[in-house]
């Protein structure tokens, strides 16, 4: 075997071992990548479904109850107490962990809107007709909407983004 052979045969499998491992590499990247789009698409699913929740259960139990202690308790009951074990302030700490800073400072803008409803839902003589229950819960669904899409965005692939 002559010399010329032995080492174009040696550059070709070096050839074939980098490009093997480039390969690997990239796609170790890509699926990390996806991992951590997945993850933080699971924490923005459960954020929003907190939300809509803990609101869904303020407002029954705020129907429900006429007036008084009880009806404080009863509304800050439906806000802390998810049976799925997911309230929303849980939910946004993985926010906090998977989300960029301006969508987590949005997330947590959203929350303080929530706990604001409560806070004035869960008064004596306050319903869902109220200017002032209205005046914080409008802003509340539209930041929500907004928020949802500021996540959205956040799961495109860099090239799609608005941002």
């Amino acid at each position: 075997m002559e010399w010329g052979t032995l080492g174009v045969a040696a550059a070709g499998a070096l050839f074939g071992i980098a490009a093997t491992v480039i390969t690997d590499v990239f796609r170790s990247r890509r699926e990390k990548h996806q991992r951590w789009v997945d993850a933080k698409q699971v924490a923005y699913a459960r954020f929003l479904t907190a939300l809509a929740q803990t609101h869904s259960r303020m407002t029954l139990a705020a129907a429900r109850e006429e007036g008084g202690p009880a009806r404080r308790q009863a509304i800050h009951d439906a806000f802390l107490s998810d049976p799925q074990h997911a309230d929303a302030k849980s939910v946004l700490r993985e926010v906090a962990l998977t989300a960029p800073d301006h969508v987590h400072r949005a997330a947590e803008s959203v929350y303080q809107q929530l706990r604001a409803a409560r806070d004035i839902l869960a008064e004596d003589g306050t319903d869902f007709s109220t200017l002032e229950y209205q005046q914080v819960i409008r802003p509340f669904f539209d930041d929500l909407d907004a928020l949802q899409r500021l996540m959205r965005d956040d799961l495109q692939p860099p090239a799609e983004r608005r941002v």
